[in-house]
């Protein structure tokens, strides 16, 4: 399960990625062209390249802005991300309608088409990565990382397969899902959580920095796992921006996933920053959210 929340995040659209995302991926005047129009319709559908971004920034922290092979890993996670709301939203999983406020993939092109354009995104994040001749050790590692990302034992299918196991059969609304899942002791949660949304973020940190040259990338992961946690909260916070807690408790809940979603971001930056040649992308990837909370809050 992802979140289908429409709000606004405090970041502007990087004009490159944008132009390389829609570059790496067949023309829609290709056949199979309602296969490739399914795919352009996944990756622009109002994503906000959360993943990607933090993955440039990693890569910038590191001493290699906007390098060939960031700009490719970057499309390569988005692809991934796009494919596993893709996935997440068919009839035999969440059965969403609608996603970011439109109707969802296998709406528009039918189940077959949806989980083919899924499939297909998936492929072509490894294409992308595996076409940097100038960089093959480096793209490399990365590869591994992103297999590892969304496999069965720490990645995205894993943790699809882990709800899977513990939902009722046939439960196909992400309501009812999404309580099964809570209903989980903390252990399994956080194992969960680790295998959908962290590992991603995991993935986007580590694999900027090796795409940035990084000697040693391991230390970035952790970054991630703290981005990771703290996106979670952010989308709560998010979903409830512009509308006071109505009651003590709620008031009280919403001080507590702030006061979190601080530590978290000050994690993130402690470790990222001692790791970094250059901070200041890092610090300018945060400021804004930053921002961001103190909105929600004052909201």
């Amino acid at each position: 399960m992802e979140p289908r929340s429409a709000h606004r995040y405090p970041f502007q659209p990087i004009e490159r990625l944008e132009s390389e995302l829609a570059a790496n991926l067949p023309a829609v005047d290709v056949a199979p062209e309602i296969l490739h129009r399914a795919m352009h319709r996944a990756i622009f559908a109002g994503g906000k390249r959360i993943r990607p971004r933090v993955l440039l920034t990693v890569a910038a922290a590191c001493g290699a802005p906007g390098s060939d092979l960031a700009i490719r890993a970057a499309c390569a996670i988005e692809y991934v991300h796009a494919a596993s709301l893709v996935h997440d939203d068919l009839p035999c999983f969440d059965d969403a309608d609608e996603r970011r406020g439109q109707p969802t993939l296998h709406r528009v092109y039918g189940e077959a088409m949806a989980v083919l354009a899924g499939d297909a995104l998936l492929a072509r994040a490894f294409e992308v990565l595996s076409g940097a001749p100038k960089h093959a050790r480096r793209a490399l590692k990365i590869v591994h990382l992103f297999s590892r990302a969304t496999g069965t034992t720490h990645g995205l299918i894993g943790g699809q397969g882990l709800e899977e196991s513990i939902v009722e059969p046939g439960s196909h609304d992400a309501k009812t899902r999404a309580q099964a899942l809570l209903a989980l002791p903390p252990d399994d949660l956080d194992r969960y959580h680790a295998m959908k949304t962290v590992a991603l973020f995991r993935l986007a940190t580590e694999s900027g920095a090796i795409a940035g040259g990084a000697k040693d990338p391991a230390p970035w992961a952790e970054v991630g796992n703290y981005l990771g946690l703290a996106y979670k909260l952010l989308d709560d916070l998010g979903a409830t921006r512009g509308r006071a807690p109505d009651s003590e408790a709620l008031r009280a809940a919403f001080a507590d996933k702030r006061a979190r979603l601080e530590a978290l971001l000050d994690t993130a930056w402690t470790l990222g920053s001692a790791q970094a040649s250059d901070p200041r992308p890092l610090r300018e990837l945060l400021e804004p959210i930053r921002g961001y909370i103190a909105e929600a809050d004052a909201g």
